[in-house]
């Protein structure tokens, strides 16, 4: 039996990601819109941080992969594990700014992946909000799929016998 598997993000890109229009951002000369963000992915203890997202207006576009290890040994009692999406908007001259995050719960990937060997979510749109007020900043979409290990390493395997 196997013990997990690899759950595996594609962070696609953002829509209409704004930051709180308080006073703006004095560093951006007044304006709400958020020209550099960036995404850190959190799955319970692991972390990736995106590059600079690409692009300018409405749309940035990151097309970036991360992996994340689920020993499911560990986890099968508390399958509570989400992936959390925080954004943020990078800065030169001062502190990187919070925008809002975004929240996957993949308790039902990992199961059905585990069952099946590999499932996928697909593309979808997830609202981008404050942690304090709950206030909409924006879309991100990301698609995720969970291959169980021993499906991870037989896709290996014929990789490397092609070669």
């Amino acid at each position: 039996m196997t013990s997990g598997g690899i759950l595996e993000v594609n962070l696609i890109d953002s829509e209409g990601i704004r930051a709180k229009k308080f006073l703006g951002c004095l560093v951006c000369f007044g304006t709400s819109a958020v020209n550099k963000p960036y995404v850190c992915v959190e799955y319970g203890d692991q972390k990736h941080i995106s590059k600079v997202a690409e692009g300018k207006g409405k749309k940035s576009i990151w097309d970036q992969k991360f992996e994340f290890e689920v020993d499911y040994a560990t986890e099968e009692n508390n399958l509570s594990k989400k992936l959390v999406f925080r954004v943020m908007n990078k800065h030169k001259l001062s502190d990187d700014a919070y925008v809002g995050e975004a929240t996957i719960h993949v308790k039902d990937v990992v199961l059905l992946g585990m069952e099946n060997g590999e499932t996928d979510l697909g593309s979808q749109k997830y609202r981008v909000v404050r942690s304090l007020d709950k206030s909409y900043t924006g879309d991100i979409s990301v698609a995720v799929t969970f291959k169980r290990k021993d499906e991870v390493s037989t896709e290996v395997g014929r990789k490397a016998s092609h070669i």
